[in-house]
């Protein structure tokens, strides 16, 4: 037997308007004092629609708090990717400061090699020149 709470804080039970009246067969919760009564009058389902309302809300609060976590456990994955990325962006800019450094070393070295090999060559030329 369904019942809500009256204003006198005891249950009122559902009952169902008898009188031939627009009203007759529906349900309504009355004070369980009637007809000596607090007062209490909902009509049962109106009390219903409030109900599942309220559950509904209840349901709607239990996902808007899922979705606040999930939203906040994003954000520090978020974070922690933004600070890897910079580390990483770090990393990249020292390996081409290093490998700018390579290559200029490479080239001085291929330069050296060449002055080397000139070098070599004008004194075969200018022992040759001698021969003759």
């Amino acid at each position: 037997m369904a019942s809500q709470n009256s204003g006198d804080s005891l249950s009122a039970p559902i009952r169902t308007v008898r009188l031939n009246c627009p009203t007759q067969g529906r349900r309504f919760y009355g004070c369980s004092h009637y007809p000596r009564t607090c007062g209490f009058f909902k009509w049962a389902d109106e009390v219903d629609n409030v109900l599942n309302l309220q559950m509904l809300a209840i349901e709607k609060d239990t996902k808007i708090s899922e979705l606040e976590y999930e939203r906040d456990v994003l954000k520090g994955k978020v974070k922690k990717l933004k600070q890897s990325t910079t580390e990483l962006e770090d990393q990249v800019a020292e390996l081409a400061i290093e490998n700018t450094k390579k290559f200029h070393a490479m080239e001085t070295v291929k330069v050296d090699k060449k002055l080397c090999i000139m070098l070599f060559m004008s004194w075969v030329f200018f022992c040759f020149c001698d021969l003759v």
